[in-house]
């Protein structure tokens, strides 16, 4: 499942899972758990467990088209078989699939509830469940309070472990629902899904570090604050021109959530405002140095940029002019994009939305985004990733609406070129700037071969997929590795530290400046015992090079 908010396609666990599991556990029922993914891979097995049990909840359901490495979302098709098959309990339907039902961006959600579903919950799925496991009475429009809320969220902890890739996850915190800007400024998206159901609410500090303290417990060490529209609005001043951000209480939030994982192995975030930043420059300078401050490297705030053509802006109450989105860059650039050493990732940086199909679209609007960028990499500013999807149309938003009207006139290759040249001009170099030859990866989790490289990811929010030349490492390890080229979309590494007298031939050829006939000649040469002796075998290498050269070796 996915949604603005509430990344659950693996290797982030949604909270939702976790909080039906809370009300479950906290009930003195046993609790068992299957992605998908391992229905897919072991669906006899999954469907005897659900033959044999009292309650069988499917949280399903995307609002943000997307392209998924870590898993494939449920399918409607797989939903109606789960349906149909044989069980003796109630089937329990929940989670983004209440605002419709669609797999791809570019069209428009259907309402269904397919035969086989005993209960559908339109409301907070583990709410409907705690009522009906108390009471025997449905209600699908049931929600629950952060009080008890936290209880939930903290007992569910322990169902992180039955997942099939524990303990290679990233738990997903929820720290507020609703939309900020409509609550505040009375406005929001036209395709957003957010505001049409909650009220914008926060829950406490401390009922994120006690969650989080939970997790621990259960082994967990990875992070991401992603429920939440926003997260410099939290703890924030409701104005008429948005939440006012407060740099007292997003310290106190990382504070709680330091005590409660003095060390994680990742601490991230996700969605932020681009119009706080714009609109309360000072303060949000100020919460993002101390996020920055307080997360582990390579993290991004998500920016709903969506377009920057005047016209689509007011057609779709978008957030922030070009210029305005420009200035937010070069905020966030300036307060988180430090490294904490030399080789490392910068700290905190933007990540820029694109939303294409919005009412008014034109040809025109594409070329606005691309002054934008171009801007970016004029002025040497860096983003984290830019992410380009087409809108979803949900029934009961402002796009649903007004598209009839006003509708999007571009063609499909003015969409085709506009995002190819991203990929082609813009990623590798946004690329090079976040991660330059020399930067070292940490914890990157290898994960499907192909020949002489192996695929893998760090931990993280958005983390770049990084191809691995060697022969020596398997799906399933965890590696250190250094970077030595990038393409648009993906990095080129090699394990770190690099032996020069074990390394294999694929290894050193990934390194830049020695190709095949220097390889030949390190592997005739070795063992090294010095960089001297290195030098004499790589004598036609000039000095700067040869020293650019070691940085990737250890003699």
């Amino acid at each position: 499942m996915d949604e603005p908010a509430c990344f659950g396609v693996p290797p982030y666990v949604s909270p939702y899972v976790r909080y039906c599991a809370g009300v479950l556990l906290s009930r003195g029922h046993e609790v068992r758990y299957a992605t998908c993914d391992l229905w897919r891979a072991s669906k006899g097995e999954t469907l005897d467990d659900m033959a044999s049990s009292d309650i069988v909840i499917v949280i399903m359901g995307l609002t943000v088209p997307g392209r998924y490495r870590g898993g494939t979302p449920l399918s409607l098709r797989e939903l109606r078989e789960s349906a149909g098959a044989r069980r003796r309990g109630r089937l329990i339907l929940g989670g983004p699939i209440r605002h419709g039902y669609i797999m791809r961006g570019g069209g428009r959600a259907d309402d269904i509830l397919p035969d086989g579903v005993d209960h559908f919950s339109r409301g907070d799925p583990w709410a409907s469940l705690d009522l009906f496991c108390g009471t025997g009475e449905w209600l699908d429009s049931a929600r629950m309070d952060y009080g008890r809320l936290d209880e939930m969220a903290s007992a569910g902890a322990a169902v992180m472990r039955l997942h099939p890739s524990y303990p290679n996850l990233m738990a997903e915190i929820e720290i507020s629902r609703g939309c900020d800007r409509q609550d505040s400024c009375g406005v929001r998206c036209s395709f957003c899904t957010e505001g049409t159901r909650d009220a914008y609410t926060e829950r406490s500090a401390g009922g994120v570090a006690s969650e989080i303290g939970a997790l621990r417990a259960s082994g967990m060490t990875s992070f991401r604050l992603g429920r939440c529209s926003n997260i410099l609005a939290w703890g924030g001043e409701r104005t008429p021109f948005g939440y006012r951000p407060n740099p007292h209480a997003i310290d106190e939030l990382y504070s709680a959530i330091r005590c409660a994982v003095p060390n994680p192995r990742v601490l991230h975030t996700d969605n932020c405002n681009p119009a706080t930043v714009a609109r309360f420059p000072s303060e949000s300078e100020a919460c993002v140095r101390i996020i920055a401050e307080r997360n582990t490297e390579g993290d991004g705030l998500s920016l709903g940029i969506e377009c920057l053509d005047p016209a689509v802006r007011e057609a779709n109450g978008l957030k922030v002019s070009l210029e305005e989105a420009v200035t937010v860059v070069r905020i966030i650039n300036d307060a988180g994009g430090a490294r904490r050493t030399a080789r490392s990732m910068p700290s905190l940086l933007p990540g820029i939305n694109f939303l294409a199909g919005l009412a008014g679209e034109s040809k025109d609007s594409f070329e606005w985004n691309r002054s934008f960028l171009n801007t970016l990499l004029d002025e040497g500013l860096a983003v984290r990733r830019i992410n380009i999807r087409r809108a979803m149309i949900f029934p009961g938003t402002g796009l649903d609406a007004s598209l009839e009207s006003n509708p999007p006139n571009a063609r499909e290759r003015d969409y085709r070129r506009w995002k190819e040249w991203v990929r082609r001009e813009v990623d590798p170099v946004m690329l090079g700037r976040v991660a330059p030859n020399g930067t070292i990866l940490r914890d990157v989790i290898l994960e499907e071969r192909s020949g002489n490289v192996i695929f893998g990811r760090p931990l993280g929010s958005y983390p770049p997929l990084v191809g691995v030349a060697s022969q020596d490492h398997e799906p399933g390890e965890r590696i250190d590795v250094m970077v030595t080229d990038r393409g648009s979309r993906s990095l080129t590494a090699v394990p770190w530290p690099l032996d020069i007298n074990r390394c294999s031939r694929a290894e050193l050829t990934a390194l830049p400046g020695v190709g095949r006939a220097r390889a030949e000649r390190i592997l005739d040469g070795r063992p090294f015992h010095s960089a001297a002796d290195m030098k004499r075998a790589l004598c036609d290498m000039d000095d700067q090079s040869l020293a650019l050269l070691t940085q990737y070796l250890e003699v």
